[in-house]
């Protein structure tokens, strides 16, 4: 009993330094760390004493160690109270204050165990066996010492009842499963049992079996409830000890056959020695080292070469569609998960929609563009474990919240971003295992090589899709502008008392919105100008149906009103009320009489200077875009111009459009341009206004084609 409670006590020391080497190695300052390595230290006091007291009790004052033994013991019960108090770390902070509050009993009791008799008088060996002389003041001390535990474990338990984070309820059970019940059997072996029923074989193999359950378990929560790194440290010094004794075992029998002189070799000079010492180096590295390194390794270099085959398969694919689907499918049923999907962005609806999903369905899976999310991705490009949320405070400090909640909706473990060009394109999500158990430290890193790998390929197909899509873009533009050079005036017309100035900026090839004059005769002109959304040919056919139906319309032209239903009409008939968006605004110009008629179908409103007020007016009748309700009655305005009122429609895109800067154009710069060049002719003013429009945008282009028609009264 002695020899093992001997190498109990010392192995338990040892296991116990480290933890606490290691908590301050790895953070010092995290605050949970400290704390935890305050209560390895108390506890480690516990178990060196004890080896002391076996290892040498000849020769070291047992009492004066045991003493420090029991001393050492409060302090470790009352610091366990304290991590109680503060682990998980999230948890709102207890002021330093009350701690020390709750210290201060377990120091004043170390202290009359140490410096006073009241606890334990004498401490020897007999017949083998440890013996203590307690006083009556020691129950109160053991009372104490128990009351610590208690409130710790009851603590852990109300903490993990009242808790709603999963993470931290894992945390928790492994420290009252671990801690909380090898602290009490370590009260009960070394207090307990000595004081009440005189049974010492267990006050050393009590505590010491507690240290190794109690503080590994209590280590494997704090440090990261998975032990990622700590594995992976035994893991690797495990490995790369074999490696070097295999490499170097055979070095030095060769150095100890030389130094014996075995068949002469003291004969041959000690370069020649050195020179085969490295070259047996070299070949034992080259040919030894991968063969250990690759049986400690065996299932992770499985699934390596079978990743590295599957990377191989895809890299020339170029259907993002389906490289997007072998990729989720591959990792979900290598790694069995329970849920694995992918978002890509959506330019539609400027956020991340789930491309293809497999396993259990998430809940809210899609993130805004502008997300805090995103915005983090963008500028940190890793991926990130729920594990990295609740541990990593520095790096998740702004965003923690938003992290917390897309892992909890959606029931997924792991974050992997795809980036094209250096922007966020998309996200990789996993779930759980079907297991339930941890992804492990040689598996995030596959999971790193696989994002790197795939990221690249599916960069490639990303290029190769937008290449598609420019040529076939520029064919149908092209096509486009064959039908459009049929669809749009040829010049602006002349007409007594009006002049028109105008002006189109199309965002791709010859544009597809479609503006027009019809005549019925010499006083008066009407104008329409439409905006189509879209490109391509079918985008153009609509400019060319427009343009058929108002020409057809040239006995109306004088009534807006019946304009805009015929338009709408023939717009309903063509698509089934399923057609693109097309707004458009139609005005005719009686010059005789001077008066202007408009209605307005979702365009933006005209804007009509009065020389006489100094000031704009917006002439609008608020009628829906073309297309969508046959019976929809188009309201009609009627209002009187006089010479040198300046009216102008405009694409909405002319002052919504955002220049590098992310500066709007906007409609009162518009106004501004027209208010200070009014004596001038409108071709001059359009003229001003396309250059001061092209100088703001710069290397930036147009959200949309732009229309610009304007006229001056003479």
């Amino acid at each position: 009993m002695i020899t093992l409670s001997l190498i109990g006590s010392f192995l338990a020391s040892c296991i116990l330094m480290f933890t606490i080497v290691y908590s301050l190695y790895k953070n010092f300052q995290d605050r949970v760390l400290r704390y935890y390595s305050y209560f390895g230290f108390c506890a480690f006091g516990i178990l060196f004493t004890m080896f002391l007291t076996y290892a040498f009790p000849d020769k070291l004052d047992l009492t004066l160690i045991n003493k420090i033994t029991q001393a050492s013991t409060v302090l470790t019960f009352s610091a366990l109270f304290v991590l109680s108090l503060i682990f998980p770390k999230t948890e709102k902070q207890v002021p330093f204050f009350i701690i020390v509050l709750i210290l201060i009993p377990a120091y004043i009791f170390a202290y009359i165990a140490v410096f006073t008799d009241l606890n334990i008088t004498a401490a020897y060996f007999k017949d083998g066996e440890l013996v203590r002389e307690f006083k009556p003041f020691y129950t109160i001390y053991s009372v104490v010492s128990f009351v610590y535990i208690l409130l710790g474990v009851i603590n852990f338990i109300r903490k993990y009842i009242t808790t709603k984070i999963e993470l931290y309820r894992k945390q928790m059970r492994f420290v009252f499963i671990g801690t909380g019940i090898a602290m009490t059997f370590a009260a009960i072996f070394s207090i307990i049992m000595p004081r009440f029923f005189n049974f010492v074989d267990l006050y050393v193999l009590g505590p010491s079996l507690a240290a190794f359950i109690g503080v590994s378990s209590l280590f494997y929560a704090v440090i990261s409830y998975q032990l990622m790194d700590i594995q992976t440290a035994i893991h690797k010094t495990a490995m790369y000890t074999i490696i070097s004794t295999v490499i170097f075992l055979p070095i030095f029998a060769l150095i100890q056959i030389y130094d014996i002189n075995i068949y002469g070799l003291k004969n041959i000079p000690l370069f020649v020695i050195a020179l085969v010492i490295v070259v047996v180096f070299m070949i034992l590295s080259k040919y030894v080292q991968p063969i250990i390194d690759k049986a400690f390794k065996r299932k992770h270099y499985a699934l390596q070469e079978y990743l590295d085959t599957f990377v191989r398969e895809i890299s020339n694919l170029r259907d993002i569609d389906e490289l997007l689907k072998r990729t989720v499918s591959t990792i979900h049923n290598t790694f069995f998960l329970k849920a694995t999907y992918i978002l890509m962005y959506d330019n539609e609806s400027r956020s991340y929609q789930i491309n293809y999903s497999m396993g259990m369905a998430p809940v809210s899976p899609s993130i805004p563009r502008l997300s805090p999310i995103v915005r983090w991705f963008n500028r940190n490009q890793a991926i990130v474990t729920i594990d990295n949320v609740y541990m990593d405070e520095a790096s998740f400090q702004d965003v923690r919240d938003e992290f917390i909640h897309y892992f909890t909706v959606n029931n997924i473990v792991i974050m992997i971003p795809i980036y094209h060009r250096r922007v966020l394109a998309g996200i990789l999500c996993l779930g759980e295992k079907d297991t339930l158990a941890s992804y492990k430290p040689d598996e995030i890193e596959l999971l790193k090589f696989l994002s790197s790998e795939t990221n690249i390929n599916i960069s490639h197909a990303i290029t190769f899709q937008e290449a598609k899509k420019e040529q076939l873009l520029q064919r149908t533009i092209s096509v486009s502008s064959d039908l459009l050079s049929k669809a749009v005036p040829k010049a602006l017309p002349n007409i007594t008392g009006i002049k028109f100035g105008a002006f189109y900026i199309p965002r791709q090839g010859g544009g597809i919105d479609y503006f027009d004059f019809i005549r019925p005769g010499l006083q008066g002109i009407g104008t329409i100008a439409t905006d189509i959304a879209g490109i391509g040919i079918q985008s153009a056919l609509y400019s060319v149906l427009m343009r058929s139906a108002f020409h057809a319309s040239l006995n109306d032209a004088h009534s807006s009103y019946n304009i805009i239903q015929t338009l709408n009409k023939v717009i309903y008939n063509y698509s089934q009320g399923k057609g693109i968006l097309i707004t458009a605004y139609y005005y005719f110009i009686d010059a005789r009489n001077m008066r202007l008629i408009y209605t307005n179908a979702g365009f933006p409103p005209m804007e009509l200077y009065r020389v006489e007020k100094s000031a704009f007016s917006s002439l609008d009748t608020e009628g829906i875009p073309l297309g969508y309700d046959p019976t929809f009655n188009y309201g009609m305005g009627r209002t009187n111009i006089l010479r040198g009122d300046i009216g102008i429609l405009y694409s909405k895109a002319l002052i919504t459009s955002k220049n590098s800067r992310g500066e709007v154009f906007t409609l009162e710069r518009l106004q501004s341009i027209i208010k200070d060049n009014r004596m001038k002719m409108p071709s001059d003013i359009v003229t001003i206004i396309q250059d001061e429009f092209k100088a703001f945008l710069g290397i930036s282009s147009p959200e949309s084609d732009i229309v610009v028609i304007l006229f001056k009264a003479y």
